[in-house]
C-alpha cells in the first residue's frame, strides 16, 4: 500500500535526522525525486558524513550552514582539496536533494537560495569523469530518449563536434557500413553507437525507407541551447552536475583509442595535439 504523506515526511525527517543516506534516496525516488544512482550517493556521501560528525541539522540547518557547507564542498575527508568538477558534482546533487524535499513539502524554503558558490566552481572546469558520463547515458537510456543517447555517445565514443550533430542529416549515415559522414571525414562508429542510431532510424521507418528521409536532419535539436538544455535536464535526473557537451566531446579523446578520422580530424597534427590536451586533463577529470 502506498504510505500517506505524512508517512513520507515522516520517513524522510527520519532520515534526515539519523543521516540515512540511503533511505532519504530511496523514498524520495519512489515518490516522485530524482533516481538514487550510485553516482548521485557518491556526490552527496560527503556532506552527509560531515554533517553527522559535526551534528549539522541538515532539515533546518544552522546560521552559519553557508560557511559550513563551502568547507565541506570544496574538501575531502582525507583533508585534501577537492577538485572543481567535485565541487560542482556535490553542489548539484544537493541542490537536486532540496528541491525534491521541497516538493514533498519536507521543508517550504531552498537553505541554498543565497549561496554563493566557490570561486573555482566558475573556473575552467575540468573534463568530466568517466562515471558522471556513464551516469548521463544510463539516465538517457532510463527515460528511453533515444535521441539524447544517440548524441551522447555520438560526442562521447567519437569526438562529435555540437554543430555536426545540429546539422548532421540521414544522408550522412550508412548503416550498412557503419558509417557516418562528418564534415572532414567519414567515422566508423562503434557498437554502442550504432545500435543507438538503429534504434533512431528504426522511428523513421528502418533502413529500407531511408532514401524517403535521407534530407531530414538525425537530431530534433533546432540550436545548441536546445540540446544544452536537454542535457541539463538529464543530469539533474541522473542527480549529477551539468556536463556540457564540450567536455563530454573532449572526454572521447581522453577515454578512446581513435584514429584521426574517426574523431572527424582531417589534419593528424591537430588530432595529436587535441588528444595530448584531453588526456593531461586525466587527473583533473578523476573523482576524488
Amino acid at each position: 500500500m502506498t504510505p500517506t504523506p505524512d508517512a513520507v515526511a515522516l520517513t524522510l525527517a527520519q532520515a534526515l535526522k539519523a543521516y540515512d543516506l540511503d533511505t532519504l534516496l530511496n523514498t524520495l525516488s519512489v515518490h516522485g525525486g530524482a533516481r538514487a544512482t550510485k553516482q548521485r550517493r557518491a556526490n552527496l556521501v560527503r556532506v552527509f558524513r560531515a554533517a553527522e560528525a559535526e551534528h549539522v541539522n541538515l532539515l533546518v540547518p544552522p546560521d552559519d550552514f553557508h560557511p559550513w557547507l563551502r568547507r565541506t564542498l570544496t574538501t575531502n575527508e582525507n583533508g585534501t582539496p577537492a577538485k572543481p568538477n567535485s565541487v560542482v558534482s556535490r553542489l548539484s546533487a544537493l541542490r537536486t536533494l532540496y528541491r525534491d524535499l521541497r516538493a514533498q513539502g519536507l521543508i517550504h524554503t531552498d537553505p541554498l537560495l543565497d549561496y554563493t558558490a566557490p570561486s573555482g566552481e566558475t573556473g575552467k572546469t575540468p573534463l568530466p569523469s568517466r562515471a558522471d558520463i556513464e551516469a548521463l547515458i544510463a539516465e538517457a537510456r532510463e527515460q528511453k530518449d533515444d535521441a539524447l543517447t544517440a548524441a551522447l555517445l555520438l560526442l562521447t565514443h567519437h569526438a562529435v563536434q555540437v554543430t555536426e550533430l545540429l546539422t548532421v542529416r540521414w544522408s550522412a549515415y550508412q548503416p550498412q557500413s557503419g558509417t557516418l559522414l562528418r564534415h572532414r571525414t567519414a567515422t566508423r562508429l562503434d557498437d554502442p553507437t550504432l545500435r543507438a542510431l538503429d534504434a533512431l532510424l528504426a522511428q523513421q521507418g528502418g533502413p529500407m525507407q531511408l532514401e524517403t528521409f535521407s534530407g531530414r536532419r538525425i537530431f530534433p535539436y533546432d540550436t545548441q541551447d536546445a540540446l544544452r538544455l536537454r542535457i541539463f535536464q538529464c543530469s539533474q535526473r541522473a542527480g549529477i552536475g551539468f556536463l556540457p557537451p564540450s567536455g563530454l566531446r573532449r572526454s572521447a579523446l581522453r577515454d578512446y583509442p581513435l584514429q584521426a578520422a574517426d574523431a572527424g580530424y582531417s589534419n593528424p597534427l591537430a588530432f595529436e595535439r587535441a588528444v595530448a590536451l584531453a588526456r593531461d586533463a586525466v587527473a583533473s577529470s578523476r573523482t576524488d
